[in-house]
Parts: C-alpha cells; sequence; structure tokens
C-alpha cells in the first residue's frame, strides 16, 4: 500500500443524481491525465426511504473517502447541489493537514462546492430553502417518503441540447425526503482549503444564492462558469478547468506538489 499516493478527484452528486452524471468531466480529466471516482448516495433511489437519508449518505461517502486516505491519497473532493451537505459531513477526520500531523499521508486537500449548499452544523436543507418545498419539489400523497423533481428542463440543464436533457432526465432517480429534512453535521471550511465553484446562469440555485453560500466559507478561492445548474454537462472543459485550479491551489496549501 502507497505510503503517498497521487492526487485524485472524488465527486458526490447532487439530489436525484447518480455518478453517471459526472462521467463527461471526469473523461475530460481523464484526457488531462487526472484520475477520479463518483460515488452514489444511498439516499437517491433508497429501497427505504423513511430510514435512508442525509445521515446514510455520510456514513457512506465517509468510508470511501477514509479508504482513500488510507491508501495515502490526496483528493479534491467536488460536491454538487445537495452533495455539499453530503461532502461536508463525510470529510470530518479526513483533513489532509490535520492527517499530515498525526504522521498519515492522504486526507482531503480541496473541498469545492460547485453551484453546491453550504450549510451551518444543525440546518437541514429545507431550512437552507427557506423551509418550505420548492414548486419543482415534487411530494405524493399519500406519503411515500420520496421527493421527485419536475422541470428538470428549465432548472438542472436549460443549456443543454433537447436530447441530452432527455437522457440526463432518464437517469433521475427518486430522492429520499428524508434527505432534506436531517440536518448538517460538520462545518469543514474550518480546517479545509475550499473553494466556490459558481455557476452564473443556475436556475435551481441562482448567483446571488451561491453568493450567500460562498460567504460562509470565509474566503475560498473562487472560480465562474457561465452554465446551469450542470456545467459538467454543459461545459466540462470549463469546469475541468476550475478543478484543476482546486487541484493546484489545495497541493500548495497543503505543502506539497
Amino acid at each position: 500500500m502507497p505510503l503517498d499516493g497521487p492526487p485524485i478527484f472524488v465527486f458526490v452528486p447532487g439530489a436525484w443524481h447518480s455518478p453517471d452524471t459526472f462521467e463527461m468531466v471526469r473523461a475530460v480529466l481523464s484526457q488531462r491525465g487526472h484520475e477520479s471516482q463518483a460515488v452514489a448516495l444511498p439516499s437517491v433511489g433508497a429501497s427505504e426511504p423513511f430510514q435512508t437519508g442525509l445521515f446514510a449518505d455520510i456514513v457512506h461517502v465517509h468510508k470511501h473517502l477514509r479508504a482513500l486516505v488510507e491508501q495515502g491519497r490526496k483528493i479534491v473532493l467536488v460536491m454538487h447541489s445537495y452533495g455539499g451537505m453530503v461532502g461536508s459531513g463525510a470529510v470530518e477526520g479526513l483533513s489532509y493537514l490535520q492527517g499530515r500531523r498525526n504522521h498519515e499521508h492522504g486526507g482531503v486537500i480541496m473541498a469545492v462546492w460547485l453551484s453546491a449548499f453550504v450549510t451551518p452544523a444543525g440546518k437541514s436543507l429545507l431550512e437552507m430553502i427557506g423551509g418550505q418545498w420548492l414548486p419543482w419539489m415534487v411530494l405524493s400523497d399519500p406519503d411515500d417518503g420520496y421527493c421527485r423533481s419536475s422541470d428538470e428542463e428549465t432548472i438542472f440543464y436549460h443549456d443543454l441540447p433537447p436530447e441530452v436533457q432527455f437522457a440526463a432526465i432518464e437517469q433521475l432517480k427518486p430522492h429520499s425526503k428524508l434527505a432534506f429534512l436531517q440536518p448538517a453535521s460538520f462545518e469543514p471550511w474550518h480546517e479545509i482549503p475550499c473553494m466556490y465553484l459558481f455557476c452564473d446562469d443556475d436556475a435551481a440555485l441562482p448567483l446571488a444564492v451561491q453568493e450567500e453560500f460562498a460567504k460562509t466559507l470565509g474566503n475560498p478561492l473562487t472560480y465562474h462558469v457561465k452554465a446551469s445548474h450542470s456545467p459538467f454537462l454543459s461545459l466540462p472543459e470549463e469546469t475541468a478547468d476550475g478543478l484543476e485550479l482546486a487541484l493546484k491551489v489545495g497541493l500548495e496549501k497543503c505543502g506539497c506538489r
């Protein structure tokens, strides 16, 4: 097992989305010589939605990251939308800088919120959107434990061709409603270098909302792409540019090259 492995990007998807949503940007990163992985969330398409929420997602992603840390990998964690809450909790205890002080060789060197929720500990996603379900968040009656999305063509993918929109929408799954109700558990921006990657034309999380989220991070590295909520599909090259910057600065801040 290597004591000091190469950097790796790890992607955490947003609500309703599977790891497949990152295939295009991961392909670009691969062409540029970077390794990456994407993690599935148990709450997306959960078989037991009343029991599987944010906490289950955090535990699952933490185990995935911990395995990489034990391999000595330097991790750039890329969190999209709801994935910002998952990744924030999952990195607890996995900071590269803190691990190095304990003579460990792996850890998270940069956390990237890609148009993602920056949520103080104790707050749920529903609280972060004002305590009311948004019009395009669909709940069933009677309650089956899921929240579904709607209007994806305009909310998630407005800058994609119709055929790409259709393919992306076909991959979406119902999301456990519990995931939106359980509170965030950790604030990693106090101990891990941070980037906020803004999506300037986002209809799900408008730019002004993203800017407020970024303020919570203090003085993060920032990067803008003129894209919808899903720049990894519409502008994968530009998104990869931002992520390469995150890697470069993360390595510098952590004292490694």
